[in-house]
């Protein structure tokens, strides 16, 4: 009766050896898609930040001073945040001279596991950035 059972322990091993490895490359596959739509996030927070931060106003500059004007900042920041894919909101702020965009993106798994889709989240600031030269420059007299 003994010999009717000597691969039990080989079937089981084998079947928990196959849901561990399904599992493991479930979570590489989900952890890379977050990763990379992680990078995705950061960069649509950069560009809106940046973007936001191109709204200097002209007449400052006749001051001899670079400043941002706010509702333009937040306009153009919100627009170039939304172009990229999957982004779900865009929050630009503008705090005197620098632009904060956060961006939230909504990711779809390859393979759920625990739910289908999980958001990222990233955050980046800019302030203008305006080539030229002042009347404090080196080289004045």
């Amino acid at each position: 009766m003994r010999h009717a059972q000597s691969g039990q322990t080989l079937v089981v091993f084998t079947i928990v050896s196959a849901f561990i490895l399904l599992a493991t490359i479930a979570l590489v596959g989900n952890t890379q898609v977050l990763f990379v739509n992680q990078n995705r996030a950061d960069a649509a927070a950069l560009l809106a930040a940046q973007a936001g931060a191109s709204a200097i106003d002209p007449s400052a500059l006749y001051q001899d001073r670079v400043a941002l004007k706010p509702d333009d900042a937040v306009r153009l920041c919100g627009e170039a945040g939304k172009q990229v894919p999957f982004v779900i909101s865009v929050d630009c702020a503008v705090d005197v001279d620098t632009v904060t965009a956060t961006v939230v993106e909504q990711v779809q798994l390859p393979i759920p596991l625990w739910s289908g889709f999980e958001t990222v989240r990233a955050t980046r600031t800019a302030r203008p950035a305006f080539g030229g030269t002042t009347s404090a420059g080196f080289g004045t007299p």
